[in-house]
């Protein structure tokens, strides 16, 4: 297996850290999209172990992410059109693995945020993979997203660009924890599995702030997600805990799928895995996802 990391020049002169892990042969690729204050590198344990079945593992860290970004810019996206650079660059990111191994059927993977940044690219760019996963997502709330969008704006216009905020960050994120009081850490509504909860706590490259902005460009991305619009051939699979609160206790993910088939999508699964929170890969039943995710990335179904 060779493990190579490259930065890709982006429109705008902003380098987009790529990691590759390549087995000698590759049948299939895998991209994975990470989700917020977290970073690629965190599943590179998984993608070692997908490359024992000559699948090529392809992730890139997100503005505002990863060791590559410097301190002050941690949870920020960009002065300008932050989502859409998101998306462009995952589709420079699945451009260059096209071309350093091409004629090879691509699966994308995301995670939470990195969910909803692919259901943007598979609304622009749908026609470019095989297949893909969405991986502890939810449906896209309308009313209550443009009420946090409202407020968000306001904060931004006292506060600035480049400021956080305690309130946004525990409507956000604070909340989650209530249904596992009592709790050891403000984290315990990832995954089941302490040691992983910790090392995510003691990580200065997780669990960081986001900045008024990055929300503001994050809540209008979802905001701009229509499903209708997606490409109707393209495989689908929904993988979610029934204890992740991002997914609503399964609730939301199953309105998801509903959604998807009442406008006609492919959507082959929905899973929901029982006790399982936020962070698959990480779970208690990790084994078991991961099984999951290299099925799905070999066998390419459809309806």
């Amino acid at each position: 297996m060779q493990y190579l990391e490259e930065f890709l020049p982006a429109s705008d002169n902003y380098e987009i850290p790529v990691r590759v892990w390549r087995p000698i042969k590759v049948d299939k690729i895998l991209v994975i999209v990470h989700g917020m204050a977290e970073y690629c590198e965190r599943y590179s344990s998984l993608a070692d172990w997908l490359t024992l079945d000559n699948i090529a593992v392809v992730a890139l860290n997100h503005r505002g992410h990863g060791m590559d970004c410097p301190d002050e810019d941690l949870g920020y996206l960009a002065d300008s059109q932050g989502w859409q650079k998101l998306i462009d660059d995952l589709h420079q990111t699945i451009d260059f693995i096209k071309h350093e191994i091409p004629n090879v059927p691509i699966t994308l993977f995301g995670h939470s945020m990195g969910s909803f940044i692919c259901q943007a690219y598979v609304q622009q760019y749908g026609h470019e993979i095989e297949q893909v996963i969405f991986s502890s997502t939810n449906r896209i709330n309308r009313p209550k997203l443009f009420v946090s969008k409202l407020l968000i704006q306001v904060l931004m216009l006292f506060k600035g660009r480049r400021a956080t905020s305690a309130l946004v960050d525990y409507l956000s994120f604070g909340v989650f924890n209530n249904k596992f009081k009592p709790i050891r850490t403000e984290y315990d509504w990832l995954t089941r599995d302490n040691d992983h909860v910790d090392a995510y706590d003691a990580d200065p490259y997780c669990g960081f702030p986001c900045t008024l902005s990055f929300w503001n460009d994050f809540i209008g991305g979802m905001l701009s997600i229509q499903s209708q619009q997606w490409p109707k051939q393209i495989p689908i699979h929904l993988l979610s805990g029934s204890s992740d609160p991002v997914g609503e206790f399964g609730n939301g993910i199953s309105k998801l799928a509903t959604q998807l088939k009442d406008n006609h999508c492919n959507l082959i699964e929905l899973k929901i895995y029982p006790q399982a929170r936020h962070e698959l890969t990480n779970e208690l039943n990790a084994s078991e996802v991961w099984d999951d995710i290299r099925n799905i990335t070999l066998n390419q179904r459809t309806v």
